[in-house]
């Protein structure tokens, strides 16, 4: 195999002020984005709007001081014009200002991941991701030890509801559910978004330990405290992703180092295997639902795919104007989809969201943005040597799998996972780690270990 890499030409100093300050600064961003709602339930929305107006204006600071255009050059055509093409749903919306207002905020969001992407490498980027999503799935098994060992269910400090009678029991922050059986929701108060933190989770913490970066016991902790996660939270979409990631692993792996027909044999076997088991799931999706413990129609999405089809039928060219999360008081979202007295905002599908809200140029160059930065994903894992560069396309493979069914990716972390991996994946290979002198599986399966592996990379 020709080498693509040469060595690293940077080398941080970890206990310098600027090194500190960029990745506490990364920490808190990448905590808001992911724990929105933690913060809102505990600060409200002004305190969550201050918070996020600070987070903005910080990462602006370290973006200009970093001298961000060759991140910016870097930024590829689809994404430009995905943009476009929300500014253009914007301008023919019947909410036009507060469809603006939402592509800005995009915007903002995306600039965040533009700082990563630009300021980090790849192996500080997953120390910083595990270390914040450790905290959160730790904190939030804390959390539901003692509600449950009080016996009580606990409300929001700022609660998301009027009145004083609570409309269901989602709307309370944690339900005390971690000895009876039933969905934890953790700190972000939320089944389905604490089961996407620990499906990261689970990638970050594995890849840490493939690296050794960092103590064995910690990366360990941490996989049983992302299993446990997972399997209390209890989510059939993030099962289904973390198959699809498990699959792409392997199949990754063995793919490194091989002849090129030898790899393309794989893909199309891969491939073939992924098709079938989606005809699979949807010709027996009721058995295999009511199997698994789950309602035949995925918990009412089978019922919002059909409205939301039938509002982008009526304006499929231009959408109704981009606002990510639906916003309440809006048509034609108010009242849209309500199931057991709780009001969803969101298509449960980031395609179809895309095309509902953007139209249908959007969901043309959301598809091209999502397929190449796929592609280029791959290619980096497969390679490289290093099992470092296995959790950016692992964890993109899990959110856009998980994105058929929810619409994660057009917000928050999503959003800033996406703008991330689309930019830092285009950076020059002599940017990478130097490559080691046989493929990733070799090291992972422990066989020459100290002969074969490639001096580890540390920062000093």
């Amino acid at each position: 195999m020709d080498p693509i890499t040469r060595p690293i030409r940077v080398v941080y100093n970890t206990k310098s002020a600027s090194y500190r300050t960029k990745t506490w600064l990364a920490y808190l961003g990448i905590f808001g984005v992911a724990c929105g709602d933690t913060l809102r339930y505990s600060f409200g929305w002004v305190g969550l709007g201050i918070w996020s107006g600070v987070m903005f204006l910080a990462t602006v600071f370290m973006l200009v001081r970093s001298k961000p255009m060759p991140a910016i050059r870097r930024i590829p055509w689809p994404l430009t014009a995905l943009y476009g093409a929300l500014l253009l749903s914007s301008l023919l919306s019947d909410y036009s200002l507060i469809s603006f207002g939402a592509v800005l905020v995009s915007m903002v969001t995306a600039t965040f991941g533009l700082w990563l992407a630009h300021d980090f490498d790849w192996r500080h980027l997953l120390r910083v991701f595990a270390n914040v999503i450790r905290f959160v799935l730790a904190s939030s098994l804390l959390f539901e030890l003692v509600v449950a060992l009080l016996h009580i269910r606990v409300l929001p400090i700022f609660k998301n509801f009027t009145g004083t009678v609570v409309p269901a029991k989602a709307y309370y922050w944690s339900q005390g559910n971690l000895f009876n059986g039933d969905r934890i929701q953790g700190i972000v108060g939320n089944a389905n978004l604490l089961a996407y933190l620990a499906m990261i989770g689970l990638i970050v913490f594995a890849v840490e330990f493939a690296i050794i970066g960092t103590s064995r016991w910690i990366s360990v902790s941490s996989l049983v405290i992302a299993g446990l996660c997972m399997a209390l939270s209890k989510s059939a979409g993030i099962s289904f992703a973390l198959i699809a990631v498990v699959v792409s692993a392997i199949v990754s792996i063995a793919a490194e180092g091989k002849p090129y027909e030898t790899r393309h044999r794989y893909y199309r076997v891969a491939w073939t295997a992924a098709g079938a088991v989606g005809v699979i799931l949807l010709t027996y999706r009721a058995e295999i639902f009511t199997l698994i413990g789950k309602s035949p129609d995925m918990t009412g999405r089978t019922m919002i795919w059909k409205k939301v089809l039938a509002l982008i039928f009526d304006r499929p060219l231009e959408g109704y104007g981009w606002l990510s999360y639906w916003m309440p008081g809006i048509k034609p979202y108010e009242g849209l989809v309500v199931i057991n007295k709780v009001a969803y905002y969101q298509a449960h599908n980031a395609f179809l969201d895309m095309w509902l809200q953007g139209g249908i140029l959007a969901l043309i160059f959301f598809v091209i943005l999502v397929v190449i930065t796929f592609v280029r994903l791959w290619q980096l894992a497969v390679r490289h040597t290093s099992a470092l560069y296995l959790w950016p396309i692992l964890v993109f493979i899990g959110l856009v799998v998980q994105n058929f069914t929810e619409s994660r990716l057009l917000s928050e972390l999503g959003w800033v996972l996406l703008t991330l991996f689309v930019i830092k994946v285009r950076e020059p290979n002599d940017l990478l780690e130097p490559l080691g002198r046989s493929p990733k599986r070799v090291r992972l399966l422990g066989r020459g270990l100290r002969r074969n592996q490639s001096q580890p990379h540390k920062d000093h």
